[in-house]
């Protein structure tokens, strides 16, 4: 048998065609030359054909004799297909149509299948008949003797009434051991002569019986297609106890005519993934999966993302690798191999070759083996595109895959594994696009809080450094006490000096009536002036932040976006807007410039009354004794009074700043409130977002102790701080964290650490860089993974193995690549074959999968498509051979049948041997499956 390389692939197959020896239905007018030009000639891309004839192989023998002459080289293998009627008939008085599809491969395969068709008889008048030409010709004539003269008349008349009944057809079957161990039976199973056909009054059990035993069934309808292999109506359980097992479906073109060779009706062609051999349809026999019947082949992985074939480049000069490519097929792989024979060392280099920091990463953390040290070695991976990439260019454009060496399983769920464990239960949930995108939303405003904690804590420091400044104003003014108590004494000086002047009550009650006049325009120009101010201070913050604001917020909508800064439609947006927000800002300087060009005007005004006010004064103060003293005194309260006037506004903006800090603060707190709160949102987006009705996912908000600790640093440790985290840390300085009171705990350290018993910042701290890690977003999500109520944490190796490989092979939507190490360590046979090998063939669906194993479970039961053999015999005399040998194939490849695993170089073997030999239980895999097909 050759050996295919890349395994078993998908490849059209027409297991239905018939020839101009066809004596029934045919139209090929004896045309054989036709015949044989029309398949030659076909863009079809059939690989195998079932060359079908009735009762005989006469078709099949000349077919043989033009492929001896160098014909049909576009056909990979042909298989004789005889066709066969049998009883009980259909409602349509029809015979049942059953095939046998020999396997060609026996070189004296043409007369076994003559010496058993000779003891396949039906018995007329006593008379018995058997499926020789010559007997059915006999026979033909017996029932029409007009025939007597004409061979193909006869012939037809006997075939055409040769229908033996079930049970003897089924116990000649049985009976001839060559055949049966060398053929496959097939039956249709139309309504008009097939099986679903005959009438069920007194018949059921021979439908059921035939049904049991016949291997496949000749069928394109969706209906048969769903039912046979339990994905319709009944399930796969259903069919396996009523049938014994899931029966696959294949169909041909039936053609009789060269128009219609390999073009079956709605273009149902059949697609068989297996070598084009008989062994790889006896394949479909035990994986009913592998047939797929449509239009187009049912392999839809991506080029770029399956991995083509790899090779080793060794420059070293001593023999240690071939240069020859190591073929992989694009669905499930599996390496291998004695001990130390190079299976983790190939899968090591593919994953390097592609991705290192995946490799490094992982490696890291399973503390597994790695194979960097071996000197003058390069590896090349050529993808199904025909991209190749280079361990010598490694890192230059990485690819993605999943990378999972050996032990990682097992440390993920430890604590130095968690944040691994966090990172694949998150990608595993991300692939729902409707958890994607809640989630992204809930980032983005994190985001957003932690940006406005910043700019709270920024205003906050700003105020400080604000209020402080004015504070030192007010401090070179005056006390605002002091002032008002000299105004006092200056004013009682001044009253001293008019009683002396004898005022009658009159003028005494129009001087208190001035000069409450004067006040009310004194404090009228206080507002004004406390205004201007403002504005002025409110104009130089646009202009000093608007370029600032603008960008902000142009970086945070092209962070929220995802767009890239060159995108002409991001650039576009965001110019228009930046045109939008500076007119914007001009608008309200505009209106703050009209507010301030009023003011002079009105302060203008108020001067003027104030004038008047002194005027009216004047004549009462002109008849004091004492003018000039009086006069002295007014100057001085003058001054102090315009002192006590810049006092109210600096006190004004004093309590202005106060209160914007108290309300900062406040902002501040309730933004960490918020942040925390998202983080918790999270968890019950989690809680709502189940995958799997035994795989358990939950989330908890964790606060990353190291980050935290940043604050805490900030002090020296032997002072006070320890005191003020006293509530999140022990003795021996270990962190405690609950999240439903860390808000309150982080607002009381604030108020504590800026007060007069605040502990001692380092030198190179500020109060403003405690704040910042004070309020930081030291927060994260851990995933909480169960099993049947069973905590990861607390599950045995190997069922927490299983779990984490379900999470990352049955739950996860990648397509790229993934690469395992022996993922059956710590896992029981049963389990494996239970449930792992469930979910290795669930995901090689999607995803192609490479696959170092010592379970034969892995290999056989998973159906692998293609095995990689590899040897390490030490440096060999033998021109050609390397210490490291690869050699990959199919399950279905067979060269053996013996016991012998005495070889030189791996290519003596077939696969199956090579499987049975290296995988403690290969031959029981084999037997098991073959014994039980694919039983659940």
């Amino acid at each position: 048998m050759g050996l295919y390389e890349h395994g078993s692939e998908w490849r059209r197959w027409d297991l239905h065609v018939h020839t101009p020896d066809s004596v029934l239905e045919t139209q090929f007018k004896g045309d054989w030359d036709g015949y044989i030009t029309a398949i030659e000639q076909s863009d079809s891309g059939v690989a195998v054909i079932g060359i079908t004839d009735y009762c005989s192989i006469s078709g099949y023998e000349k077919v043989l004799d033009y492929r001896g002459l160098g014909r049909l080289k576009n056909i990979e293998t042909v298989i004789p297909n005889i066709e066969f009627r049998i009883t009980p008939t259909t409602g349509k008085y029809k015979g049942i149509n059953i095939h046998l599809l020999i396997n060609p491969e026996d070189p004296n395969h043409i007369d076994e299948i003559k010496i058993a068709l000779s003891h396949l008889k039906i018995d007329y008048l006593g008379q018995p008949y058997a499926c020789t030409e010559d007997q059915l010709r006999k026979y033909g004539r017996v029932l029409a003797p007009q025939t007597e003269n004409c061979r193909k008349a006869s012939l037809k008349e006997g075939i055409n009434n040769f229908k033996p009944s079930y049970d003897i057809f089924k116990k000649w079957y049985n009976d001839e051991k060559w055949l049966r161990e060398n053929s496959i039976i097939i039956a249709a199973n139309g309504s008009n002569d097939g099986v679903s056909g005959i009438k069920d009054g007194g018949f059921t059990g021979v439908k059921n019986d035939i049904y049991q035993f016949i291997n496949m069934v000749f069928s394109a309808t969706p209906s048969d297609i769903n039912y046979f292999t339990g994905q319709g109506s009944k399930s796969r359980e259903d069919i396996v106890s009523e049938l014994g097992r899931l029966v696959p479906c294949v169909h041909g073109s039936d053609a009789h005519a060269i128009d219609k060779l390999f073009e079956p009706d709605q273009k149902r062609y059949c697609w068989i993934k297996a070598d084009p051999t008989f062994n790889g349809l006896k394949q479909v026999v035990f994986e009913p999966d592998r047939a797929f019947i449509g239009e187009l082949s049912p392999e839809t992985k991506a080029e770029y993302q399956t991995i083509k074939r790899v090779r080793y480049i060794d420059n070293s000069g001593s023999n240690r690798f071939s240069k020859k490519w190591i073929p992989f097929n694009k669905d499930l792989n599996t390496i291998i191999g004695g001990k130390s024979s190079g299976k983790s060392m190939l899968l090591y280099h593919i994953a390097k070759t592609i991705n290192p920091n995946e490799v490094s990463s992982r490696v890291e953390l399973s503390k597994s083996s790695t194979y960097s040290d071996i000197p003058y070695l390069d590896f090349e991976v050529e993808w199904s595109n025909n991209e190749v990439s280079k361990l010598s260019d490694a890192g230059d454009e990485a690819k993605a895959i999943t990378y999972i060496p050996q032990l990682y399983i097992n440390q993920l769920a430890d604590k130095d594994g968690r944040d691994d464990l966090n990172e694949l239960v998150s990608k595993t949930l991300l692939q729902d696009e409707k958890y994607k995108h809640a989630v992204n939303a809930l980032e983005s405003r994190i985001r957003t809080v932690n940006s406005t904690i910043n700019e709270k804590i920024d205003t906050r420091f700003l105020l400080i450094s604000e209020y402080q400044k004015i504070f030192n104003d007010l401090n070179e003014i005056g006390n605002d006490k002091s002032v008002k108590n000299e105004i006092a004494a200056l004013e009682t000086r001044a009253k001293d000096i008019r009683n002396r002047s004898q005022w009658t009550e009159e003028q005494e009650k129009y001087y208190a009536y001035l000069v409450r006049r004067r006040q009310c325009v004194i404090r009228a120009k206080d507002r004004i002036t406390y205004i201007q101010s403002g504005l002025r201070k409110f104009k130089e913050s646009i202009d000093n932040r608007q370029k600032k604001w603008i960008d902000t917020i142009q970086d945070q909508l092209q962070q929220d976006s995802g767009l890239i800064a060159q995108s002409t439609v991001l650039k576009g947006l965001l110019d228009s807007m930046q045109d939008e927000l500076v007119a914007g800002f001009n608008a309200t300087k505009n209106k703050a410039n009209q507010k301030l060009q009023s003011i002079p005007g009105r302060l203008a005004a108020l001067n003027d009354k104030l004038d008047g006010i002194e005027r009216e004064l004047n004549p009462l103060e002109e008849g004091v004794k004492d003018k000039a003293a009086l006069e002295q005194l007014n100057k001085q309260l003058k001054v102090e009074r315009e002192k006590l006037a810049r006092i109210n506004v600096k006190q004004k903006e004093l309590e202005a700043i106060t209160r914007k800090g108290e309300e900062c603060i406040k902002e501040l707190n309730n933004q960490f409130i918020s942040l925390i709160n998202l983080y918790k949102s999270h968890c019950v987006i989690v809680r709502d977002h189940q995958m799997d009705d035994d795989i358990n996912i939950e989330a908890k908000v964790v606060v990353d102790a190291g980050k935290f600790d940043s604050f805490v640093s900030c002090y020296h440790k032997s002072g006070a701080i320890g005191a003020v985290v006293s509530d999140v840390r022990d003795e021996n300085g270990n962190y405690h964290f609950d999240i439903d009171t860390l808000a309150v705990f982080v607002s009381e350290t604030a108020n504590k650490i800026r007060g007069s018993q605040a502990p001692n910042l380092r030198k190179n701290k500020s109060l403003k860089d405690a704040y910042k890690f004070l309020y930081a977003d030291y927060f994260g999500i851990d995933f909480i993974v169960t099993y049947k109520n069973d905590s990861i944490e607390h599950m045995s190796p190997g069922k927490r193995g299983l779990v984490l490989l379900s999470l990352m092979l049955e739950l996860s939507n990648s397509t790229h690549p993934i690469l395992i190490d022996q993922p059956e360590d710590n896992l029981d046979n049963r389990t494996i074959y239970s449930e792992l090998k469930d979910f290795v063939r669930k995901c090689k669906s999607k995803r192609q999968i490479i696959m170092v194993t010592h379970n034969a479970n892995l290999v056989v039961a998973a159906d692998a498509e293609c095995i990689v053999v590899a040897d390490q015999r030490g440096q060999s005399e033998i021109a050609g051979k390397h210490q490291f040998e690869y050699l990959g194939g199919s399950l279905e490849h067979s060269l053996k049948s013996d016991n012998s695993y005495d070889y030189q170089s791996l290519d003596e073997l077939g696969i199956r041997q090579h499987v049975c030999h290296i995988l403690e239980g290969g031959i029981n895999a084999f037997k098991e499956r073959e014994q039980k097909y694919n039983l659940l």
